[in-house]
Parts: C-alpha cells; sequence; structure tokens
C-alpha cells in the first residue's frame, strides 16, 4: 500500500472564465488572442492522500491550491498562429506552456513558477512536511 498519493490538476483563470487545455488550434488561438497584453491567473489544485499510522485502509487527505499571476506579453496574430503550429499549446492549460516556446510569450509573472508548470514544488514542499508533521510520521 503506498504511503502517499499526490493528485494535481491546473487551470487558468480570467475575467471569471476558467481556461483548461484547448480541444483544437483555433481554441489556443482564441485563448490567447484573449490573454494578449494582460494578466491572468494560473491555479493549482493538489490533493495528498497520506496513509494513517495504525489503520490498514484509512487515508489522511489534504488538499490546497496555489495561484501564480501571469502577465502576457502584447501577441500578434502571426506570432499566436506561429506559436500553436508548433503543436505545444495543445496539451496544456490556457494553451501556452511557459516551460517551452511559450516562455518567450510571458513578459513576468508574480508568484511560483513551478506553479505555472503544473506543481507548486516549495508549497507541496510546505504542506508535506506539515501534514507528516500533524500525523506524527517527522
Amino acid at each position: 500500500m503506498p504511503d502517499l498519493v499526490i493528485g494535481a490538476d491546473t487551470v487558468v483563470s480570467m475575467n471569471n472564465q476558467i481556461f483548461e487545455k484547448p480541444a483544437n488550434k483555433e481554441e489556443a488561438i482564441d485563448m490567447l488572442m484573449q490573454f494578449s497584453g494582460k494578466s491572468h491567473i494560473v491555479y493549482t489544485a493538489v490533493a495528498l492522500a497520506v496513509h494513517r499510522p495504525g489503520y490498514k485502509h484509512l487515508f489522511e487527505v489534504h488538499s490546497f491550491h496555489e495561484g501564480t499571476e501571469v502577465f502576457m506579453s502584447e501577441l500578434t496574430p502571426d506570432i499566436i498562429t506561429s506559436y500553436v503550429e508548433t503543436g505545444e499549446p495543445l496539451d496544456k492549460a490556457g494553451g501556452y506552456g511557459i516551460q517551452g516556446l511559450g516562455g518567450t510569450l510571458v513578459s513576468t509573472i508574480r508568484g511560483d513558477y513551478f506553479n505555472i508548470m503544473g506543481f507548486p514544488l516549495h508549497r507541496f514542499c510546505v504542506e508535506l512536511r506539515k501534514l507528516y508533521t500533524d500525523l506524527g510520521k517527522l
């Protein structure tokens, strides 16, 4: 039985609208046009399930989320189309990957870079330590 199970998912939010992975190239282009010259928030939710000491089939579940503000450069239609044609945005929430070519579209961020890639590493470490401490495993 695993001692720890981790689940995480990432979405992008702007103007009370949620942007997940684009279904196709047209949707990716539309997302990037909306983000052009503006900021949006990348949210990642994480759930941690830890085997509870002394119980065979009982897990303690702890969840949290992290938000990072991303400022997108002014993007021309040619830049957006060229980027989408690489195929990179089609499996990324919000239609871009900051860790790849999509990083050239971003002017700055406020918050955790790793969160934008889909896993808030620092916050995960803080929350995991807290969880294990609360369970008496540290």
